[in-house]
C-alpha cells in the first residue's frame, strides 16, 4: 500500500470515527429532555412522570430544572434551557406569543371551576379581616410573577375592593405559608389549598376561587413545549409530550396515590395532602379552543395583555 493510499484509508477511518460520534451525540441529545416546573401542586404531572418513571419507560433521560416562578419558566423556554413546561401559567405564554410568534405549543390545560379551585385568598383564622374590602390598606402576599398581582387585581376590582390601596408581596412558595403566620402578609393569595388542608381554624378563605370567578371554566394552568424542540427532535418531543399526557391520566385515575406523592415533591404533609382537590387537567385531545379563547379575551379585557389573539395561535400543530 503506497503512503497515499494509507493517507486516503486514515482519512476515511477518521472521518467514519466522527460519523459515528456524532451520531451517539445526536441520539443522546434525543434521548434528553429537560422539565421546567416549580415545586408546588400544581406540578402534579412533574411529580407523577418521576414516581412512575414515565419518560424512562419510552427510553428518555429527563432532567428536572425547578423554577420559583411561571416566568422564570417561560424565559427558560425561550432561552433554550428547557424543553417542556408540564404545567406553567397561561398568561406569560400568551404575552411570549404576542411578542414573539411561533415560540411555544400549549397541548394540555387546566378546567378550574368554582367547585374544584383551591385558588383562594386565605388569612389566619385569628385574623379580624372578614371580607375582600378589608384587605385595602393591608399585605397580600402572592406567587411571583406578574400574572398572580394583575389577575387578583381584576379580580379584588370585580368584587369591590380597590387593588391599588393594597400592597402585593411576592413571595415563592417556600415562603408562603410561613409569612402568612408570622404576620409579614395580612393575607395570601393561596395556590396551595392552605384552607383545607391545615389545622382546624388556623386558616380560612375570605374567597371563592379566584381564577374559576374571572373565567369558568378556566384554562391558567397549562402545559406547554416549545416548537423549536419539537422541529429539532420531532420524536423526543412526541414522547415527551406523551409522558406528561400518561402522569395526566394517572392522576385523574389515583387521586389517593397521586396524594401521597405530594409529601416528597412540596411541602405539604401526608395528612394535608390527603384533603387536596387535585387538579382537573385536560388531554391533548380534549383541549378546548373556546375555553382558551374566553380567557384570552378576559385578559384583554382586564388591561393584561396589551392585544387580543386567536387561541389557535397557541394549540395548532408545530410545522
Amino acid at each position: 500500500m503506497t503512503r497515499r493510499q494509507k493517507l486516503v484509508v486514515v482519512a476515511a477511518l477518521t472521518f467514519t470515527v466522527l460519523l459515528i460520534a456524532t451520531a451517539r451525540m445526536a441520539r443522546g441529545h434525543d434521548n434528553r429532555v429537560r422539565i421546567g416546573y416549580a415545586p408546588i401542586m400544581a406540578s402534579v404531572p412533574v411529580f407523577v412522570a418521576q414516581d412512575q418513571k414515565l419518560f424512562e419507560s419510552h427510553n428518555l433521560v429527563p432532567q428536572n430544572v425547578s423554577f420559583s416562578s411561571s416566568n422564570d419558566m417561560v424565559s427558560a423556554l425561550v432561552s433554550g434551557q428547557v424543553d417542556v413546561l408540564p404545567a406553567v401559567s397561561l398568561v406569560p405564554l400568551i404575552h411570549l406569543e404576542i411578542q414573539h410568534p411561533g415560540k411555544v405549543r400549549v397541548f394540555a390545560h387546566s378546567r378550574m371551576r368554582r367547585g374544584n379551585s383551591t385558588y383562594r385568598i386565605v388569612v389566619a383564622g385569628d385574623s379580624p379581616i372578614r371580607t375582600l374590602q378589608e384587605l385595602e390598606g393591608k399585605k397580600l402576599g402572592v406567587f411571583p410573577g406578574t400574572s398572580a398581582t394583575r389577575l387578583v387585581s381584576a379580580f379584588l376590582k370585580q368584587k369591590g375592593a380597590d387593588p391599588r390601596t393594597i400592597t402585593f408581596v411576592q413571595l415563592p412558595p417556600a415562603a408562603q405559608v410561613s409569612s402568612l403566620r408570622s404576620g409579614a402578609v395580612d393575607a395570601l393569595f393561596a395556590y396551595d389549598p392552605l384552607e383545607l388542608i391545615s389545622a382546624p381554624g388556623e386558616y380560612r378563605a375570605i374567597s371563592d376561587s379566584v381564577y374559576a370567578e374571572l373565567s369558568e371554566p378556566c384554562p391558567l394552568g397549562v402545559s406547554a413545549i416549545s416548537r423549536d424542540f419539537e422541529r429539532r427532535h420531532p420524536g423526543a418531543a412526541a414522547i415527551s409530550t406523551r409522558a406528561i399526557q400518561e402522569a395526566i391520566t394517572y392522576t385523574g385515575g389515583h387521586p389517593q396515590q397521586v396524594a401521597a406523592l405530594l409529601p416528597r415533591f412540596t411541602r405539604m404533609t401526608l395528612e394535608m395532602a390527603s384533603r387536596i382537590n387535585v387538579a382537573d387537567l385536560t388531554l391533548s385531545n380534549e383541549v378546548d379552543a373556546a375555553a382558551l379563547q374566553r380567557f384570552i379575551d378576559m385578559l384583554y379585557q382586564a388591561g393584561e395583555i396589551p392585544e387580543k389573539i386567536d387561541a389557535h395561535r397557541l394549540i395548532d400543530d408545530t410545522r
